[in-house]
């Protein structure tokens, strides 16, 4: 209608589609709103008379839409543009500039290229401090942003040098306090918990929620999670009882609103954790199945969730010896895994080694010699020649056949078990002696004694290089070679 109107305005024009594609995409009707802006970048870089900074706003919002479709790549070319634009027609518009870095900086660390990130975050870094005094809540959000980067590529030490930067300007600039310091606290409290450092995390973490409980008198998410954060750092130190207070206090609040369904998901998970920790196995099932029956209700369900989160219970009924219930949760887990998630060949091996241990506890060991060889051919197919994971395969291959009696095979997946180990790790690793002190049972289960002699001698020659002397495994190895050699009438030197 406006264009037959006005077929000359064409500011009008792109203004107007400009306005109708942000409500889509307030509305989240993303393809819509992509079109529409997508039909006003159109007319806006076919007619000069256009102002850049209209064309930088469309190509950002564009940027704004794919990043939300998750289309990265194509998000970072148009924020890219925008910038350009702006560096080069509207460079005295610092903010618009360091939006751009800003966002380009969000993509990047999405994608885990950490590297790039950072470098687009101390571009806009200088820039502001540039425009800004030294103490400025901007300079302080974008040391934040820079330790946050450093945080998700697991750098700890730059995350807190980054954190703490950003609280001394943040103090500076709200002496009588503020909520931003709150939350430059919290983060600080996360990282120091990171590194183990829990009565430091703990500190910043209590100092964070008393500035939220004065800012948030009802509750809010951040102080729900900086509770939550206090209960991990306090399930760590084996402070169970206080951690699970503190994480009671934070389900409490995520249970008030349904779009905290995903932090309410990991504190019951959390909380299931810390009773196990307690040996309160029953309770701790409760609180997974909980967390199991939530995830099952989102639309659309996160299937790897669920798999993880059945094979979390699988693993917590095993520990109270319930094998029929533990094995029927594994292989629903695994079932999900193979179905969604084919090619996670870690999880679906993990998955496959906890339904052999249970059919190991349930006697059933044909059954468990059939999964055990799915499990190989997956770590075979899988992992690199240097990847020592497969041993675990191996290790329980003996055991099975060792269950069974049949000891000549039990030995032939032992052996090479040991023969990986060797080629592998430094020769006196304790793995190595581990291998020959099994050796050296089933040489015994075979009337072997002289080769199981010389197992242990070899074993206890590699512990007494890698372990204390006081360690059970060398004390074990010292009373099989006397034992033997009294049994063999051989004379110990």
């Amino acid at each position: 209608m406006q264009e037959n109107l006005y077929p000359d305005d064409y500011i009008e024009i792109s203004h107007t589609l400009s306005f109708i594609g942000n409500t889509l995409y307030e509305q989240k009707k993303y393809d819509e709103a992509l079109q529409v802006h997508h039909k006003a970048l159109a007319i806006q870089q076919k007619h000069h008379e256009f102002p850049y900074v209209d064309i930088a706003n469309t190509l950002s919002r564009i940027g704004d839409i794919l990043d939300w479709q998750k289309k990265y790549d194509e998000a970072i070319e148009f924020y890219q543009r925008a910038l350009t634009v702006r560096e080069k027609f509207d460079a005295t518009n610092h903010v618009g500039i360091v939006n751009c870095m800003k966002n380009i900086a969000n993509i990047l660390t999405d994608q885990e290229k950490y590297k790039e990130a950072i470098e687009f975050q101390q571009r806009a870094l200088i820039i502001q401090e540039e425009k800004y005094s030294s103490c400025h809540e901007e300079i302080a959000t974008s040391l934040i942003h820079i330790g946050n980067i450093h945080f998700d590529h697991r750098k700890y030490n730059l995350a807190v040098d980054h954190y703490r930067r950003a609280l001394v300007i943040l103090e500076k600039c709200y002496p009588s306090g503020h909520v931003d310091i709150g939350k430059c606290q919290a983060c600080l409290g996360i990282t120091l918990y990171k590194q183990a450092k829990y009565d430091e995390a703990f500190d910043f973490c209590q100092r964070a929620i008393t500035i939220y409980e004065q800012y948030y008198p009802s509750g809010h998410v951040n102080l729900a999670n900086c509770q939550g954060s206090i209960g991990n750092i306090l399930s760590d130190q084996g402070k169970y009882d206080e951690a699970l207070d503190f994480y009671h206090r934070a389900l409490t609040f995520y249970k008030k609103d349904p779009l905290n369904h995903s932090n309410t998901i990991t504190c019951l998970n959390n909380i299931a954790r810390t009773l196990k920790d307690q040996g309160q196995y029953d309770e701790a099932v409760d609180f997974q199945q909980q967390a199991l029956t939530m995830l099952k209700s989102d639309t659309p369900n996160d299937q790897f969730k669920i798999a993880i989160n059945l094979k979390e219970i699988a693993v917590t009924l095993f520990q109270q010896t319930k094998y029929d219930e533990s094995l029927d949760f594994c292989q629903q887990a695994l079932i999900i895994l193979e179905e969604y998630c084919p090619n996670d060949h870690i999880e679906i091996s993990i998955c496959l080694s906890w339904i052999v241990a249970n059919l190991d506890r349930m006697f059933q060991f044909d059954l468990a010699i059939e999964y055990l060889e799915r499990w190989l051919l997956i770590e075979e197919a899988s992992l690199p020649s240097k990847d020592l994971s497969i041993t675990n395969v191996f290790t329980w291959f003996s055991q099975v056949q060792k269950s069974r009696g049949q000891y000549e095979l039990s030995l032939i997946y032992e052996q090479n078990c040991f023969l990986k180990r060797l080629k592998i790790l430094p020769p006196d690793h304790e793995h190595i002696g581990n291998s020959l002190s099994v050796m050296g049972e089933i040489y015994e289960d075979l009337h072997k004694s002289t080769l199981a002699l010389d197992c242990y001698q070899q074993a206890l020659v590699i512990y007494r290089k890698c372990l204390p002397s006081w360690n059970n495994s060398v004390w074990r190895m010292i009373l099989n070679i006397e034992r033997l050699s009294e049994e063999l009438g051989i004379e110990l030197h």
